[in-house]
């Protein structure tokens, strides 16, 4: 069984490995970028516990924050180990943070992803995101990223039941 939870500070080195094996060198983050994410008052991390195991099958990192008056959610990464994937635990992660991000008031969900990556793009069309832009050079300084956007259903923060 996979329960999703917080972040702890002990995860940071688990957390590592498994971007390290999610993306390739030069695009997966540093201990240090990392650590700066985790510890970031405008992030957010969701992750994905093998109840039996303990071992750490995923995450997700997003960052929030105002521009132009509206809050702007941005999705840092999602890692979901090689042998997850095609499970659904890549989308109950997206869930999960949609609906911390939702509940936070978020207008707008962002993301980046390279070119190359067939099965992130399908996967975030899928979850409903749209292309809505084009970096040159994103990853690596070559390799072009799409930027993807998704519009949210956002309950404000002082609304009942929050």
């Amino acid at each position: 069984m996979i329960h999703l939870r917080g972040v702890e500070r002990s995860d940071l080195d688990a957390l590592f490995a498994l971007d390290q094996k999610c993306f390739r060198p030069g695009i997966a983050y540093s201990r240090a970028d990392l650590r700066y994410y985790l510890a970031h008052p405008r992030s957010l991390c969701v992750v994905a516990e093998d109840d039996s195991t303990k071992a750490i099958l995923g995450f997700i990192i997003a960052e929030s924050y105002l521009e132009h008056a509206r809050r702007i959610g941005h999705i840092i990464t999602i890692d979901v180990a090689p042998l997850e994937r095609r499970k659904g635990l890549g989308g109950r992660l997206m869930n999960a943070m949609l609906d911390r991000l939702t509940s936070a008031g978020t207008a707008i969900l962002r993301l980046e992803v390279a070119v190359d990556n067939i099965d992130a793009q399908s996967f975030y069309r899928w979850l409903g995101f749209s292309q809505t832009g084009r970096i040159r050079g994103f990853y690596l300084g070559r390799l072009d990223a799409l930027v993807m956007e998704k519009t949210l259903d956002s309950i404000s923060e002082s609304e009942p039941g929050i």
